[in-house]
């Protein structure tokens, strides 16, 4: 057979060929089960978590969502109507895993002084270990008004419900003295640990987990614990926050 004659049959069997692995591609997509409502959804949120922490709420796009996800943007909109109703899920569902560990976990932990110090460590790690996340976290309690109060502020409450819980116990069985106030005491917590956040957020700067919890918890149990250090003097006290907001200063 002349050599061009045989590169033109070998031109049409490749084109056969060709044609023949598209259609079977077709035939593979068609027959393949598509993915189920809850898996789909599962995919968006997971690709808006990631788009959201790397680029920001504001800068992450539905396209960048949806490049993530592998998925046309009109199908995002499919199952939520609006950028803001995707964060509200991703941050529901990251709340929703927190606070299931944090149920797991207490009961197995012995007396209110070791569930309370566990409940600050654990909310620290959940600041730490993600920036990402906290700057979400942040944004959107900065975003809350009255007619729709943030999540991560109810989630806040709830967590400080949580401690309040163990602070009374610890009253009850002696471990905090018996004049504590639970509200006080989760306040201090609370404004320890937001200020924490907040040189995470700003300054990015590698922080000690153990180190900041166990200073919270030490300048914290010098006012309540029923032994010891609940003697030390007010002003005593007062120094220890101060030196504590000075190594989270953002500056």
């Amino acid at each position: 057979m002349p050599f061009i004659k045989m590169c033109g049959t070998l031109n049409i069997v490749q084109n056969h060929q060709q044609q023949a692995n598209r259609i079977m591609t077709v035939v593979a997509i068609k027959n393949s089960p598509r993915p189920s409502k809850a898996h789909r959804v599962d995919t968006i949120v997971e690709s808006a978590r990631k788009v959201f922490c790397s680029y920001g709420f504001e800068n992450g796009s539905i396209g960048n969502i949806a490049k993530d996800a592998g998925i046309a943007e009109g199908t995002i909109y499919s199952y939520f109507d609006s950028k803001r109703a995707l964060l509200d899920e991703v941050l529901r569902r990251h709340y929703f895993a927190l606070f299931h560990d944090i149920e797991q976990t207490l009961p197995s932990i012995q007396g209110p002084t070791n569930r309370l110090r566990y409940l600050i460590r654990r909310t620290l790690f959940t600041i730490l270990d993600d920036r990402g996340m906290s700057r979400l976290r942040s944004l959107y309690a900065r975003q809350a008004d009255s007619e729709r109060p943030s999540l991560a502020q109810d989630q806040n409450r709830r967590m400080a419900s949580m401690m309040a819980i163990e602070i009374r116990a610890g009253m009850k069985d002696g471990s905090f003295r018996s004049d504590t106030s639970p509200n006080i005491t989760c306040y201090m917590i609370g404004g320890a640990i937001e200020l924490t956040e907040f040189s995470y957020v700003q300054n990015g700067k590698v922080v000690n987990l153990d180190e900041i919890a166990e200073s919270i918890w030490r300048t914290i149990s010098g006012g309540i614990s029923s032994t010891g250090a609940a003697t030390e003097p007010l002003i005593g006290l007062v120094e220890r926050f101060e030196k504590a907001a000075d190594r989270l200063d953002p500056r």
